[in-house]
Protein backbone atom coordinates (compact mmCIF):
# COMPACT_ATOMS: atom_id res chain seq x y z
CA UNK A 1 0.00 0.00 0.00
CA UNK A 2 1.26 3.30 -0.63
CA UNK A 3 0.78 4.85 3.18
CA UNK A 4 3.91 1.89 3.52
CA UNK A 5 7.33 3.32 4.00
CA UNK A 6 10.41 2.06 2.92
CA UNK A 7 11.11 1.95 6.73
CA UNK A 8 8.39 0.37 7.64
CA UNK A 9 8.95 -2.54 5.07
CA UNK A 10 12.43 -2.99 5.85
CA UNK A 11 11.58 -3.54 10.22
CA UNK A 12 8.86 -5.75 9.13
CA UNK A 13 11.33 -7.79 6.85
CA UNK A 14 13.91 -7.78 9.69
CA UNK A 15 11.29 -9.25 12.14
CA UNK A 16 11.35 -6.11 14.20
CA UNK A 17 7.91 -6.16 14.82
CA UNK A 18 6.26 -8.55 17.17
CA UNK A 19 4.06 -11.40 15.95
CA UNK A 20 0.79 -10.94 17.96
CA UNK A 21 -0.79 -14.10 16.48
CA UNK A 22 -0.72 -16.90 14.02
CA UNK A 23 -2.39 -18.78 12.07
CA UNK A 24 -1.17 -22.59 10.17
CA UNK A 25 -3.07 -22.88 7.11
CA UNK A 26 -0.87 -26.69 6.80
CA UNK A 27 -3.24 -29.34 5.48
CA UNK A 28 -6.08 -26.84 5.06
CA UNK A 29 -7.53 -26.94 1.16
CA UNK A 30 -7.79 -23.73 -0.76
CA UNK A 31 -10.94 -22.74 -0.11
CA UNK A 32 -10.89 -23.87 3.54
CA UNK A 33 -7.77 -21.90 3.55
CA UNK A 34 -8.80 -18.04 2.25
CA UNK A 35 -12.48 -18.90 5.16
CA UNK A 36 -9.95 -19.50 7.89
CA UNK A 37 -7.54 -16.57 6.93
CA UNK A 38 -10.29 -13.93 6.00
CA UNK A 39 -11.84 -15.16 9.73
CA UNK A 40 -8.78 -14.79 11.49
CA UNK A 41 -7.43 -11.69 9.20
CA UNK A 42 -10.70 -9.86 10.70
CA UNK A 43 -10.63 -11.00 14.25
CA UNK A 44 -7.22 -9.76 14.43
CA UNK A 45 -8.34 -6.31 13.02
CA UNK A 46 -11.31 -6.11 15.69
CA UNK A 47 -8.62 -7.04 18.76
CA UNK A 48 -6.58 -4.55 17.45
CA UNK A 49 -3.76 -6.94 16.48
CA UNK A 50 -0.97 -4.92 14.04
CA UNK A 51 1.49 -7.67 13.30
CA UNK A 52 0.65 -11.41 12.79
CA UNK A 53 2.33 -14.56 11.09
CA UNK A 54 0.38 -16.71 8.64
CA UNK A 55 1.74 -20.07 7.77
CA UNK A 56 1.13 -21.43 4.66
CA UNK A 57 3.71 -24.29 4.22
CA UNK A 58 6.40 -24.33 1.12
CA UNK A 59 4.65 -26.44 -0.78
CA UNK A 60 7.17 -29.35 -0.75
CA UNK A 61 4.05 -31.85 -1.17
CA UNK A 62 2.38 -30.01 -3.93
CA UNK A 63 3.70 -31.66 -7.14
CA UNK A 64 4.55 -30.25 -9.83
CA UNK A 65 1.95 -27.44 -9.87
CA UNK A 66 3.67 -26.17 -7.30
CA UNK A 67 3.07 -24.21 -4.13
CA UNK A 68 -0.60 -23.63 -4.04
CA UNK A 69 -1.33 -22.05 -0.59
CA UNK A 70 1.74 -19.86 -0.96
CA UNK A 71 0.42 -18.65 -3.86
CA UNK A 72 -2.90 -18.10 -3.09
CA UNK A 73 -1.94 -16.22 0.25
CA UNK A 74 -0.12 -14.04 -1.62
CA UNK A 75 -3.28 -12.86 -3.81
CA UNK A 76 -5.41 -12.90 -0.91
CA UNK A 77 -3.80 -10.73 0.89
CA UNK A 78 -3.54 -8.13 -1.88
CA UNK A 79 -7.15 -7.58 -2.14
CA UNK A 80 -8.04 -7.66 1.10
CA UNK A 81 -8.36 -3.72 3.08
CA UNK A 82 -6.77 -4.40 6.18
CA UNK A 83 -3.37 -5.77 4.84
CA UNK A 84 -1.03 -2.86 4.60
CA UNK A 85 1.80 -5.12 3.75
CA UNK A 86 3.27 -8.29 4.19
CA UNK A 87 6.36 -10.31 3.18
CA UNK A 88 8.65 -13.95 3.82
CA UNK A 89 9.55 -14.44 7.22
CA UNK A 90 13.09 -14.70 8.71
CA UNK A 91 14.07 -18.44 8.27
CA UNK A 92 13.73 -18.40 12.46
CA UNK A 93 10.17 -17.84 11.84
CA UNK A 94 9.61 -20.16 8.81
CA UNK A 95 10.90 -18.72 6.25
CA UNK A 96 9.92 -18.91 2.47
CA UNK A 97 6.45 -21.03 4.36
CA UNK A 98 5.43 -18.12 6.16
CA UNK A 99 4.76 -14.49 5.80
CA UNK A 100 4.71 -11.57 8.17
CA UNK A 101 1.19 -9.38 7.76
CA UNK A 102 1.29 -5.89 8.91
CA UNK A 103 -2.88 -4.94 9.83
CA UNK A 104 -4.69 -1.72 9.25
CA UNK A 105 -5.65 -0.08 12.38
CA UNK A 106 -9.67 -0.25 12.26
Amino acid sequence: RGSVTRKIMRELQRGKYTVQEEIDLHGCTRPEAELALRAFINDCVQHGLSCIRVIHGKGIRSGPSGPVLKAAVNHWLRQWDAVLAFCPARPSDGGTGAIYVLLRDH
